[in-house]
């Protein structure tokens, strides 16, 4: 306004001491102004760098927010994989209980099935036994029988024998009587006295005729001794014609 006064037609438009104190109103509102002109710009500054600063905070924040959210997800796919593993695990470990529980049921029954076959042989073996001792007795029980029979007849044949030999005793004894009183002649020839007889009181020849074949005469030397005589004759004529042969003594 002071300038404009200078040079509008040289009027003054304000009185010199109202001039004067806009000149240094306006003198110290520049330097004032200068002054506080760095001041503002440094407060802009520093407003747009926390402005900055709360942006790249944001940013990070929001970066790490998208980790953990990231992390999480991955903790929750780690999480549900290991459930998962789990969850096989226990099927597994299921399964292979189930299997050896299986395994154990067949190899009872195999024992089992094995037993009962052991069992059935061992009383088949003890029926089998059984059945040879009874058997076996039954066997003992025979020949004890056979053996009684036997020793019976034996004996009944030794008492028959006896029986015979006491019959034929008599007979010679009555034989030799006689020959006492009458002796016939050529008594032991038989090739001279196929008409002699030689009989007991009885009429019963007393020429014994052997199994092997051969005649013995009473009084000769094996006459005593035959014990198996088949057949009896009265003449050595009656025993040669039966086909036997005379003793030698």
């Amino acid at each position: 306004m002071l300038i404009l006064g200078f040079f509008i037609r040289g009027k003054k438009i304000f009185r010199p001491k109202l001039n004067l104190l806009i000149l240094a109103g306006t003198f110290i509102l520049f330097i004032a102004g200068g002054s506080m002109l760095p001041t503002v710009q440094t407060t802009a500054k520093q407003q747009s760098e926390v402005k900055s600063e709360e942006i790249q905070k944001k940013k990070e924040v929001e970066k790490q927010q998208a980790a953990q959210k990231k992390l999480k997800k991955e903790q929750a796919k780690v999480k549900k994989e290991q459930e998962k593993l789990k969850k096989e695990q226990a099927e597994l470990a299921e399964k292979q209980a189930e299997q050896q529980q299986k395994a154990q049921a067949e190899e009872q029954k195999k024992e089992q099935e094995q037993l009962t076959k052991e069992k059935a042989v061992a009383e088949q073996k003890a029926k089998d036994l059984k059945i040879q001792q009874k058997q076996q007795a039954k066997l003992a029980e025979e020949k004890r029988a056979a053996l009684i029979a036997e020793k019976e007849k034996e004996a009944e044949e030794a008492q028959k024998e006896k029986e015979k030999m006491q019959q034929q005793q008599e007979r010679e004894k009555k034989e030799a009587e006689s020959k006492q009183a009458s002796p016939p002649a050529n008594n032991g020839d038989s090739s001279n006295s196929g008409g002699n007889q030689y009989v007991d009181s009885s009429g019963q020849g007393t020429i014994k005729g052997s199994v092997n074949g051969i005649y013995h005469l009473p009084g000769g030397a094996y006459y005593n001794r035959t014990k198996k005589v088949v057949a009896w004759f009265k003449t050595p004529a009656e025993a040669e014609a039966a086909g036997y042969r005379a003793s030698e003594r």
